[in-house]
C-alpha cells in the first residue's frame, strides 16, 4: 500500500471507517461548503489563468509576501515543481514517497531513525554538491515535528553544500510554531511546500502551495500548467483569511483527541511515538497482518507501514486521528485480537 484512504473497496467509502487516511473526521467545515458553492457558480469560465485573487488570499492566510507564493493543485503538484531544482535528491527518511517518485534527479536516502524509536537527523550526513534536501515536517508517517532551529541548522548545512532544502508542510496546521513558510524571503536555498486538504477535510478538491524567495519561485512558475486551479479550489483559497480561528481550533480539537487516543493505545500495551500531527504512529511489537485483516473485517481501515524505509519489520501502523466515539470503536477493535506482543 502505498497510500492510505483505499475506500473505494468493496461496497465503497460509506462502508469503511477510514484510519488510513489523516483527513479532517468531520468532513469539510460548512464554509468550505459554501464556497465550494459559490466556485460552482465560476465553473463555466476558464478559470484565472495567474492565480492571482488565489495567492493574495493564500499570502495573507499564511502572513507572507504575495511574491512568495505560487498556489498549487495539491501538495503534490508543489512537491513535484520543488523536485526541479538541485542536481541530486537526498530524501530524509522514513517520510512520503512522492518525493523520490517525483524526482528527475538521482535520489539518495538518509535515515532520520536513531536507535531506541528516536528521530534525529544525523550530526555526520554528508551532502553531495547542489543537492535537494527533502524534509517533511510533521514527519509522515511518525508525527513528530521539527523546530524552526533545527530546521534552519539544518538549512545551513545544505547551504554549505551549495544546496536547496524543501520542507513538506503537509500537517503543519496542526502545530504552525514550526511552520519556515515565512523564511523563504530572505533564505533563497529554502522552498516550501503545503497542503490544505488535510485539515479542510477536502482531498478530492485539490489546494496546495510552494513557498520560496520571488526569484526562484518565478523560475519555477514558468514549469506550472495553465489554469492550476480549478474553480473549486480557487473559491476555497480566496475563503481562507477569514477562517484562519477556525482552522486553528480545528488543530486545538485535533491536538485533544490525539492524546487521548495515544493514552489508550499505550493502554493495550502498544508504543506510539510522539506526535504533533493528525497521525498516531503504533509499534504492535508484532506481525500486524493478521491485525489490520480483523480490523478490516470489522469496516476499519488502517495504515501499514512496511512500504516506508526503516519501518518496514511490518510491525507498524499509521493510525489517524477522529472522533472520539471512532475513536473508541478503533479501541475496542484492537482489544478483541491480540494487537499487543513484546511491548506489554
Amino acid at each position: 500500500m502505498t497510500h492510505g484512504g483505499n475506500v473505494w473497496q468493496g461496497e465503497g467509502p460509506g462502508a469503511w471507517l477510514d484510519y488510513s487516511a489523516n483527513i479532517r473526521p468531520e468532513g469539510m467545515p460548512e464554509w468550505v461548503r459554501q464556497a465550494l458553492r459559490r466556485g460552482m457558480e465560476s465553473a463555466a469560465y476558464y478559470p484565472e489563468a495567474g492565480m492571482e485573487r488565489a495567492t493574495r488570499a493564500m499570502a495573507a492566510y499564511l502572513g507572507i509576501s504575495p511574491e512568495c507564493v505560487l498556489p498549487t493543485a495539491g501538495g503534490i503538484s508543489a512537491i513535484e515543481l520543488a523536485g526541479r531544482v538541485g542536481r541530486e535528491t537526498v530524501v530524509l527518511t522514513p517520510c512520503f514517497c512522492e518525493y523520490e517518485q517525483l524526482s528527475p534527479r538521482p535520489v539518495r536516502k538518509v535515515s532520520l531513525l536513531r536507535g531506541e524509536r528516536r528521530i534525529a537527523v544525523p550530526e555526520d550526513m554528508r551532502l553531495p554538491e547542489e543537492c535537494l534536501v527533502w524534509l517533511c515536517n510533521p514527519l509522515n508517517p511518525v508525527g513528530c515535528a521539527f523546530s524552526r532551529e533545527e530546521v534552519l541548522r539544518l538549512l545551513r548545512r545544505v547551504e554549505d553544500a551549495g544546496g536547496w532544502l524543501a520542507v513538506d508542510e503537509a500537517f503543519i496546521e496542526y502545530c504552525p510554531e514550526h511552520s519556515v513558510a515565512d523564511m523563504v524571503e530572505r533564505c533563497e536555498r529554502l522552498l516550501v511546500a503545503g497542503s490544505l486538504t488535510k485539515i479542510l477535510g477536502i482531498p478530492g478538491v485539490r489546494l496546495g502551495y510552494l513557498c520560496a524567495a520571488p526569484r526562484v519561485l518565478e523560475g519555477l512558475r514558468k514549469r506550472q500548467r495553465t489554469w492550476e486551479l480549478n474553480c473549486f479550489a480557487e473559491a476555497v483559497a480566496c475563503a481562507l483569511p477569514e477562517h484562519r480561528e477556525e482552522v486553528r481550533s480545528d488543530a486545538r480539537e485535533n491536538a485533544r483527541r490525539r492524546e487521548r487516543l495515544r493514552e489508550q493505545l499505550e493502554g493495550l500495551g502498544l508504543f506510539v511515538y510522539p506526535s504533533q500531527a493528525a497521525f498516531l504512529l503504533v509499534d504492535l511489537g508484532r506481525d500486524a497482518r493478521p491485525v489490520v485483516a480483523r480490523l478490516k473485517e470489522t469496516g476499519i481501515l488502517v495504515r501499514e507501514c512496511t512500504d516506508f524505509d526503516g519501518l518496514d519489520d511490518g510491525r507498524h501502523l499509521r493510525l489517524a486521528v477522529k472522533g472520539d466515539e471512532n475513536n473508541a470503536r478503533l479501541i475496542r477493535a484492537l482489544g478483541e485480537v491480540p494487537a499487543c506482543g513484546e511491548n506489554r
